[in-house]
């Protein structure tokens, strides 16, 4: 019994780990200007602050090294390699 709660309880801090690196991406992506469901009226971009979600997720997956599953690294590095792309692209739009 204590091995099935212990795996429900992983399993519950899966979810919302990657439920926390979701959201810090979806927040990425709009201050970057590049979120793909651009709410009408959103504000303009924001370089730096989509920059700042880039490194807290960068600061989360390098204090965590060796502490993650492997979805949930995968998970992380992915994002932050999409918001890297999405940061260069969004600074070679803002120099136009």
């Amino acid at each position: 019994m204590a091995e099935y709660q212990r795996s429900t309880q992983n399993s519950e801090l899966t979810e919302t780990f990657l439920q926390f690196v979701m959201m810090h991406t979806q927040q990425a992506l709009l201050a970057l200007g590049k979120h793909p469901s651009k709410p009408v009226g959103a504000p303009p971009p924001n370089l730096q602050l989509g920059k700042v979600f880039i490194d807290h997720l960068s600061m989360l997956r390098s204090k965590m090294d060796g502490n993650l599953a492997p979805d949930e690294q995968g998970a992380i590095t992915n994002a932050i390699a999409h918001l890297q792309n999405a940061f260069v692209e969004a600074t070679k739009e803002a120099q136009r």
